[in-house]
């Protein structure tokens, strides 16, 4: 069946045009993300490329026309490129997606090159920009998005399309743009181009909705002030490591419990945005001392948690200790403020004894309630093997960590876990 070039001619230009002023509108309503609004002013521009590069092969003398439009055309590639770039975070100098769609009007120009040559040049520069597209969405491949294999796929696939014209053009050369129409193989290239193209834009809007929903997901599980995880994403963390059970076989893990000293005091003193640099300082603090493969949370007001896989008795004091005394020499002055900050750490260790992790959460709240009792800015440690009156296993729901099992206050753990806190000085 032999397909007519004018009318995949006009509905790719239709569509392409469609899609373009689809994107721009998405753009304009949600303000969404820049790759949608760049990728439809790319569509625009590739719209209004082929309208000059083909739509214009009937006309006499269109040589200039046709140039025109197949620099648009790679023009076209290169805002996509810089689209994918910036939407993978990395700025674009406009200069570079510009310099060779002008190289290929000025050579032009100079009448150096023939219109097969022009054809091979411009659909070669397009299959560039549309490779350093795909590479730039590989490149952060470690991001959990779904459609960015599908993405990356296809862009490659469209660059594959572009560098097939050349020995299509080697082996049936067109000769001239009058002759466009005359072509045996140029509307198969042009209809394969154009479904490409239909599937890459409902690609592009689903890996930007994805990126959309996966942030949410981070921000509802984030901290807002600190960055860390948040108490959710904390105890998600537990029952993940719950899930997968190495330490209930004997591997060690560690808990350490986290509570500023006098931080109230902080917020009437000083007020409240001292008070939020405090917490900014020592979020800072337990991220460097504590090694990477540490989940580190905060609970909510001045109280943080960490786990810590893989430590024995000896590391999680050791680390504890690090924690307190950087803090300690850290938050001595903020912003010109007197604050000496410190904090008091309550740390649990099962080593090798088989233990849930809600018990070591427990017990860690515990002998912070010691460190607090002892005078604050202290690391108390429970041992494996040291199970107090108020301190048993059994007194541990099985789910401890479910959202609606675990108060929004240590003090109010206390009173649930460990009898009154009846005496107990005030954070």
């Amino acid at each position: 069946m032999e397909i007519h070039l004018p009318t995949v001619t006009l509905v790719s230009i239709l569509t392409t045009a469609v899609l373009g002023l689809v994107f721009c509108y998405i753009w304009l309503r949600e303000r969404s993300d820049p790759l949608i609004g760049w990728w439809g002013v790319a569509q625009l521009i590739l719209a209004t490329g082929i309208v000059f590069g083909g739509g214009a092969a009937p006309l006499a003398n269109s040589v200039g026309l046709s140039v025109f439009g197949q620099a648009l055309i790679a023009l076209a590639a290169g805002v996509i490129f810089k689209a994918v770039r910036e939407f993978e975070g990395r700025t674009l100098n406009p200069l570079w997606i510009v310099v060779c769609p002008v190289a290929l009007v000025v050579v032009s120009a100079l009448g150096l090159v023939s219109f097969d040559d022009r054809l091979m040049i411009s659909c070669t520069i397009v299959a560039v920009f549309y490779l350093l597209a795909a590479a730039e969405l590989m490149r952060a491949y470690s991001e959990p998005l779904l459609s960015r294999v599908p993405a990356a796929v296809l862009l490659a696939l469209s660059a594959a399309g572009y560098l097939a014209w050349t020995p299509l053009v080697l082996t049936m050369p067109v000769r001239e743009v009058g002759l466009l129409y005359t072509s045996k193989w140029f509307a198969s290239v042009v209809l394969a181009a154009l479904l490409c193209r239909i599937a890459l834009s409902f690609v592009i809007l689903a890996i930007v909705k994805e990126r959309q929903e996966l942030r949410q997901r981070m921000y509802a599980l984030t901290d807002p002030l600190t960055g860390l995880p948040n108490r959710r994403a904390l105890f998600a963390a537990a029952d993940a490591l719950t899930a997968h059970g190495k330490f209930l076989k004997g591997e060690p893990i560690a808990v350490l419990v986290f509570d500023l000293d006098h931080f109230k005091k902080v917020n009437d003193t000083f007020g409240h945005h001292v008070g939020d640099r405090v917490l900014q300082l020592f979020a800072a603090t337990i991220s460097d001392q504590l090694e990477t493969g540490s989940i580190i949370g905060r609970l909510g007001g001045e109280e943080f948690a960490a786990i810590l896989p893989g430590a024995g008795t000896e590391t999680a004091a050791l680390k504890a200790e690090n924690v307190r005394a950087a803090f300690e020499n850290a938050a001595g002055i903020i912003e010109g403020y007197p604050v000496a900050g410190t904090v008091s750490i309550g740390v649990a260790v099962n080593d090798d004894m088989a233990c849930q992790l809600g018990v070591l959460f427990h017990r860690a709240d515990g002998a912070l309630y010691a460190a607090k009792q002892a005078g604050r800015n202290r690391v108390r440690l429970v041992a494996p093997t040291e199970v107090g009156p108020l301190l048993t296993d059994e007194a541990v729901p099985a789910n401890w960590f479910a959202a609606d099992e675990y108060p929004t206050s240590r003090h109010g753990l206390i009173r649930r876990y460990r009898g009154s806190a009846t005496g107990m000085d005030a954070a």
